[in-house]
């Protein structure tokens, strides 16, 4: 599906001589042209016939001396090939790149930069991933400076979705969260929905197979109830590679088989051919290896190279009939093709399994010197993999770290219990008065057990209330200034990057006195719950004072810290102000420092942010100012 940026601001077509009915014609097919665009741009257009019939629409209504909306037909048009059939790519990028020597072009910086991304998509996928990264990185700034957050939101969207498939987990989650919090925020809804399966599918691969169905799920059911059944059809593979991720291999069987019959009664080669792949991988882990080779030889003449994911594993589940056939020679061949895509895309779960086929097919041929590398490479891989979901795995362990000690606390009570109560029943059968002692001894013991840990709970949830701002339920400036101390430390020693960013409610005290104390407390829980939606999960927020908060950034440097900081101040600027009063607006401004040899106290660094975010008052609020 194309991937559009925002709908072009209708320009005033003034013409001295446009005095005749044919000036109001051209006026009319402009006021038709903006509002296909507009279809365009919602992403309610769902198949690629309707979508031609939209741009056949736009060239007769366009005229090529209307600069603004020619170059906006070209962008549409750059996004209406398919990177799904060999042949359109090369003529899409062939496209763009003549798209992108039009004389007018650097007076429509949005309109060139959307053409870029364009392009970079289908550099992507061309094969060229890195360059493609390269682009979106680029793209990314340059939107960010023209604050144009849809172009933001695409771009984010895209990266991160490669960055997941590439292994880097985290950052990208971090990049499609933030696109997904764009669209809602810029009032795209299907564009946000469809964000979902990027994220779902990234949950997936970071093996939070429960998050993902879930997500997958919800993705169906609206698939479902808008009669999008090819869609729900998709999602139903998404759902079947998350259950065999999990070992409910059968499940994942009878989903794969019912979304192959689906295809196969359209008559949808490529569709069936991508599921046919999927459900060999999941035949080889069943053992059946003879109808994991028939639904291969089905799907290998509709796989090209060009479609990096589903080739790779092709060949990696060839290589694994192959070796199961004992054919070794054609088992290498396999891995070979494997490895080339794979390595064309850095895809590191893909390499990482490929890896351990290798070795055991050198193992078949006694070959132990290559089998020991194939296999040390494995764990080279898998060590890498390991690395990069751990800031993950480890943020969400903290989050359920005092929910899971409870539920262990419970359960050695209620064990003891249990062991009191058989200790109990056995002295009473020597001698009963001994019996009621103990008995009366255990009884007061587990009150005292009982009352301890419900203290303890207690203790607990005080604990909690002395670090939380009651108002924004934000941790509070206790909190956050021992949390920011540990962080610094800790970046001192091991000289990794740690940012701050502080920011506050710019003309509060007109707010308050406009609208009243209330109102002013309303906007301050929208902020938090702004931050929330922005930041990312490993990073804090907290409040610090009336309106002022502070986010800590540890492992992120001061490019990345700003990065956040505009998207921060980017997301309020364009929030959704209905729920608030008629007139109401609210904006924010923001200091950013990072640690530095010159920082020898956490102080230091918090008065650079502070300096930053003075200045950033100074020159008009609304913005961002790095200390």
């Amino acid at each position: 599906m194309p991937k559009l940026s925002l709908l072009i601001q209708i320009l005033l077509f003034v013409s001295a001589l446009s005095v005749s009915s044919l000036g109001f014609a051209t006026q009319t097919n402009t006021q038709k042209a903006d509002e296909i665009f507009a279809i365009i741009d919602s992403g309610t257009i769902n198949n690629s016939e309707s979508y031609q019939l939209h741009l056949a629409q736009l060239e007769s209504l366009v005229v090529k001396s209307d600069t603004s909306r020619f170059l906006r037909l070209q962008r549409a048009w750059c996004w209406s090939f398919t990177p799904y059939k060999k042949e359109q790519i090369p003529t899409a990028l062939a496209f763009v790149k003549r798209a992108l020597t039009h004389p007018e072009l650097a007076q429509y910086p949005n309109h060139k930069l959307d053409l870029e991304l364009c392009q970079n998509w289908f550099t992507e996928k061309h094969g060229n991933v890195e360059a493609a990264l390269t682009g979106y990185n680029e793209i990314i700034e340059e939107a960010y400076a023209l604050e144009n957050l849809r172009l933001v939101a695409d771009a984010r969207n895209m990266r991160g979705f490669l960055r997941s498939y590439q292994g880097n987990f985290t950052q990208g989650l971090e990049d499609l969260l933030i696109a997904h919090a764009l669209y809602q925020n810029l009032s795209l809804p299907v564009w946000a929905h469809n964000s979902l399966y990027d994220i779902a599918t990234s949950y997936r691969r970071l093996g939070e197979h429960e998050n993902a169905i879930r997500y997958f799920k919800r993705l169906q059911d609206n698939h479902i109830k808008n009669k999008n059944f090819d869609g729900a059809n998709a999602i139903s593979v998404s759902i079947a590679i998350a259950e065999e991720e999990q070992g409910n291999l059968e499940v994942a069987k009878k989903l794969l088989k019912e979304s192959h019959d689906y295809w196969k009664d359209k008559k949808k080669e490529l569709e069936q051919a991508t599921v046919g792949v999927n459900i060999a991988g999941t035949l080889i882990k069943l053992g059946e290896i003879s109808q994991a080779r028939q639904y291969l030889n089905e799907a290998e003449p509709f796989i090209l190279p060009t479609d990096t994911a589903f080739y790779s594993f092709l060949h990696l589940f060839r290589a694994q009939i192959y070796l199961a056939d004992n054919q070794l020679p054609l088992a290498h061949k396999s891995i070979s093709y494997a490895r080339t895509a794979f390595s064309r895309v850095k895809n590191i779960r893909g390499l990482a399994q490929l890896q351990l086929v290798e070795s055991q097919a050198f193992l078949k041929e006694e070959d132990w010197k290559q089998a020991y590398y194939a296999l040390s490479e494995y764990m080279r891989l898998h060590k890498e993999l390991d690395s990069k979901q751990l800031s993950s795995y480890t943020t969400e362990m903290r989050t359920r770290f005092n929910a899971e000690q409870i539920e262990q606390e419970n359960r050695h009570l209620i064990e003891n219990q249990r062991l009191r109560e058989i200790e109990l029943t056995m002295l009473e059968q020597n001698k009963l008065q001994q019996g009621i002692i103990i008995f009366l001894g255990g009884v007061i013991i587990l009150i005292v057990s009982v009352f301890a840990y419900k203290q303890n709970k207690k203790n607990k949830l005080l604990s909690a209330l002395t670090l939380t701002d009651d108002l924004t339920q934000l941790p509070n400036r206790r909190y956050i200034f021992t949390k920011a101390e540990t962080c610094f430390e800790q970046a001192q020693r091991t000289e990794s990057p740690f940012s701050v960013i502080t920011f506050d409610v710019d003309y509060f005290k007109l707010i308050n006195d406009k609208f009243g104390h209330e109102v002013g407390d309303k906007a301050l829980k929208f902020l938090a719950d702004t931050c929330r939606t922005v930041l990312a999960t490993q990073n804090k927020t907290a409040r610090i004072g009336g309106e002022e908060f502070l986010i800590i950034l540890p492992d992120t440097d001061l490019a990345q810290a700003f990065k956040i900081a505009q998207a921060l101040v980017h997301s309020v600027r364009y929030s959704d102000f209905s729920p608030f009063p008629a007139d109401f607006s609210m904006t924010i401004s923001a200091g950013v420092a990072s640690l530095s040899t010159t920082d020898c106290k956490l102080s230091q660094l918090l008065k650079k942010a502070d300096q930053a975010l003075y200045v950033a008052k100074n020159e008009g609020r609304n913005q961002v100012r790095m200390g």
